[in-house]
């Protein structure tokens, strides 16, 4: 499921491999905007383009600040062998 879902995005945002020079390998289509593959089953996209990359950018960030906490697990975890379970358990 994981190849079939790959080829679907690669052919909505790639130009065909022959149909591109050979210098430009990897050319995106010109109506394909990287991370919208029209899949919204609650209508919460947004119509304007402006407005999308703004949500889009809050996604990579609130992705980013969640990498940061995971971080903090961990170096938490290496500092005092506890997981984070344990610490939770361990405050009440």
């Amino acid at each position: 499921s994981i190849g079939a879902t790959e080829q679907f995005r690669a052919e909505k945002g790639w130009v065909d491999p022959s149909e591109t020079p050979i210098d430009a390998p990897g050319m995106l289509k010109a109506d394909y905007t990287p991370g919208d593959l029209g899949f919204d089953p609650l209508g919460l996209k947004p119509e304007d383009p402006e407005e999308f990359r703004e949500m889009q950018t809050k996604e990579l960030q609130n992705g980013r600040l969640a990498m940061l906490a995971a971080a903090g697990f961990l170096a938490q975890e290496a500092t005092d062998g506890k997981g984070i379970i344990e610490h939770f358990t361990s405050m009440s």
